[in-house]
Parts: structure tokens; sequence; C-alpha cells
């Protein structure tokens, strides 16, 4: 039998090809249960369950807020894990479905499988093509909290769910959307794709002095991207006091837990010698039972309703610091190449007094033809410092324009996610403490039937 743990569909070879794996999953929904383990004479291939089976895990709800949107002219989804098995490494597929009416795609919709590193390729390429773009975070490698097996249930939600929401704000943004790479990369059969992942061209093994360049002070500060980096570096302060806190509730709780566990028995041995009271202390084992339960089923809620989405929202702030970062490397170049041309400028000048004091007093007829050529060298440097400073102002103000506008569509996004964060994770109290309550209040009731007060 398939383990219970695994959230993948079915286990290929490397060497079939998308289309035949798609067609095969779905063939595979009419085979019975006994067929359901896919086992190889020589080991290469492992046991998976059902296609049925994934789509009655508990936690697939959390993915229904990630249907594709009718009012988009892109849509893209992702789902259908796949395991695949090569003579070097075993690693997971997505299946990515994108719905599209643009002039620039062939068809409405596509459908290809990309693997995690895809997605890390694909993240690289944007932040080399828009470095002033807030490019999202991508879900780590691998889970930092357990160290949870890559192709466990649990693990794979998470990682799917991540991709989703990276997808998601990448499709949405209007220049992020538009870029060659994520079309390729939403479209491209996997052979294509693959060949075009290869190769390389000069300019982009090949990175400019400007791009390598660590700028560490500025001489002026921006004071709106300054207000923002401090906000940034408060908010994540506040971010991870409010986790390391829930963390250690939950810990506690954690605590409680196993106090209860040993509490509840009491009052079972309790009503074995007490014939009168019988019923009631079971009811009461009962609700301290269920209670136990419930601040059972929230340790286990943390992840989800409060850990894992705090963090990856620390993660989201720390793109946003990195591409402030990046503004203030172009605005160090700016300052550097303005302060260059000043001084070779200040120099010219005084070379310009000097020769002209040497004309009026007749002197120092001798250093006459060095300071021409000092004069003739500055003529040459001074138009190339002016294009390379005009050149990073431009460079300079283009930043400062595609950074504030998404820092503006970032503060949406960041209204929007944690009052779903926060929302989420007070319903999920509400619900759980509220079945506490109904268990300690079937007690009462227990009580006061059987024993009527005077």
């Amino acid at each position: 039998m398939a383990s219970n743990n695994s959230a993948v569909l079915d286990v290929v070879s490397e060497s079939k090809e998308i289309t035949t794996l798609l067609k095969q999953s779905k063939e595979n929904n009419d085979l019975s249960v006994s067929n359901n383990s896919i086992l190889h004479n020589n080991s290469s291939m492992v046991q998976s369950p059902s296609i049925d089976s994934f789509s009655t895990i508990q936690d697939i709800e959390n993915l229904s807020e990630l249907n594709m949107e009718e009012n988009s002219d892109l849509c893209v989804k992702i789902d259908n894990p796949q395991k695949h098995l090569d003579t070097l490494e075993t690693y997971i597929t997505f299946r990515i479905t994108t719905k599209v009416a643009r002039i620039e795609f062939a068809d409405n919709e596509y459908v290809v499988r990309r693997r995690y590193n895809d997605f890390l390729w694909l993240r690289q390429k944007l932040v080399d093509c828009h470095p002033f773009c807030i490019i999202p975070p991508l879900p780590g490698k691998h889970s930092l909290v357990g160290q949870l097996d890559r192709y466990s249930k649990d693990f794979i939600l998470l990682r799917m769910k991540a991709l989703n929401v990276f997808i998601s704000r990448l499709v949405k943004h209007p220049i992020l959307s538009c870029n060659e790479h994520l079309k390729l990369f939403l479209i491209a059969s996997q052979m294509d794709f693959n060949l075009h992942r290869r190769q390389r061209s000069n300019s982009e093994k090949i990175k400019t002095s400007s791009s390598l360049t660590n700028y560490t002070t500025l001489k002026y500060r921006h004071l709106e991207f300054d207000k923002m980096k401090t906000y940034l570096t408060t908010l994540t302060d506040k971010l991870i006091a409010i986790e390391k806190i829930s963390h250690r509730i939950n810990k506690e709780k954690q605590e409680l837990v196993s106090e209860l566990q040993y509490f509840y028995p009491i009052f079972i041995t309790w009503a074995t010698t007490e014939k009168e009271l019988a019923a009631i202390l079971q009811c009461t084992a009962s609700a301290i039972e269920k209670t136990a339960n419930v601040q059972n089923n929230i340790i286990l809620s943390y992840s989800n309703t409060i850990g894992n989405p705090i963090k990856e929202f620390v993660a989201y702030i720390e793109v946003v610091q990195e591409t402030l970062q990046k503004r203030e490397t172009y605005q160090s170049a700016y300052e550097s190449s303005m302060e260059e041309l000043s001084k070779k400028k200040t120099e010219k000048n005084k070379l310009l007094a000097s020769q002209d004091t040497n004309q009026t007093t007749g002197f120092s007829l001798w250093k006459q033809p060095t300071c021409d050529d000092k004069l003739e060298k500055l003529g040459l440097i001074i138009p190339q410092l002016v294009k390379k400073a005009e050149l990073n102002q431009d460079n300079l103000e283009c930043a400062n324009e595609q950074l504030r506008s998404d820092l503006e569509q970032w503060h949406i996004e960041k209204q929007q996610c944690l009052k779903k964060v926060l929302l989420d994770f007070v319903n999920k109290q509400i619900e759980l403490y509220e079945k506490g309550v109904a268990a300690w209040e079937s007690v009462t009731n227990r009580i006061t039937v059987q024993i009527p007060t005077k």
C-alpha cells in the first residue's frame, strides 16, 4: 500500500515526455486502488498513492483561494505534484496551467511541468532583467521547521502553496508579467525550455563593473526611501517578536497537553469507585480529554496559521530591503560620477587661471606646453564624465520611479496579506476554543440535571 504521508500523484521515469505523463495521469485515475503501487524490478520506481487521494487530504482547502481569476488576461495555477526518478536524482515537478488572453500568445491555454530549480532560474532571470522591481521570494529549498521530508504530503503542500503565491504575484505585476523569460517558463515544452536554460550569452556571463561595485556610503540621503527602510526594519522586528512569542506560547501549550494526558484518567479511575458520581466524573474526564485535543489542534495549526505565514512575509520584506539597497548602489554611482566630474572641472579652471596668470606676467613659459597637454586631456575626459553622470542620473531616476510604483503596490498587498494572516489565526483560535467551551458546557448541563440546586 502507498504511504498516506505522500502527496505525490504519480511516479515516472525521466525519459518520458510531459504529454505522455499527462495522459497517463488521466488514465491512472480510472485504475483500482490495488494498482496504486508502482514498482519496478530494479527498484527505480517507488510506491505512489492514487490521484484521488491527493484531493481528499485535509489541507486541500488551503488551496481553494488559488483558483484562477476570470477577470484577468493572464491566470496561472500550480497543482498536481509528480515524482520523477532519474539515474542520478529524484525530484518533484508541478503542473502549471496557464490561461491567457494576450495577442503575443499563440494559444489561450498551456499546460507544462516545472521543477523547483526551474522556479529558481526564473526568479534569477527576473532579478537580472528588472533590478528595481520587487521580485517576490520563493519558498526555501528545504523546510527549516522539523526538516520535513521533501517528498512528504506536508512539505509538498507547503511548497505548492508558496509557489502559487509566487507565480500569482508575478502575473499581477504590470512589468514582470510581460517578461519573455516568464512567458517561456509558462508555455515552452520541456525540451525547448531545457535548451533555452543551457544557452548562455556573453552578456549574461560577464557582469559589468557597475553591477559588481559595492557602495557603502551615500553623500546625500533620500528621505523617502530612508523612511521606508526604517519602516521595514521596524515591521520586521514586530513580526519576528510576534512569531517568537507565539512559538513560546505554543511550546507551553505542549506542556499543558502533556499534563492533561495524565489528568483525565484520574477521573476515569475515580468514577469506578463512586457509582453516584460516576456519570458526572466520566463526563468531566471526557471534557478534559476534548480540551486536550483542542489544545493539541491549536499546537498543530500553529505553523499554518501564524508561524510559516509570518516567516514567509519576513522573507518578502527582505526582498524589498535588497531592492532598496540596489537603488542606493545606483545613487552612490551617480554621486561618485558627479564628484569626479566636479574635480576635473575644478582642475581645468585652475589650469586656465594659471595659464592666464602666466600670459599676463610673461614668466614660466617653459611650463606652458605641460599645461596645454593637461587641458587637452581634460577636454576629452570631461565630456565622457558628463555622459557618464547623465547615464547614472537616468538610471537613478528610473530606479526611483519603478521602486515607488512597486512599493505602492507592495503596501496594498502587505495590508491584505497581514490582515489575512491575523484573521486566519483569530478564527482558528475561536473555532477551537468554542469546541473546548462546548465540552465544558456539557459537563455543566450534566451536573445541573443530576444534582439539582435546592
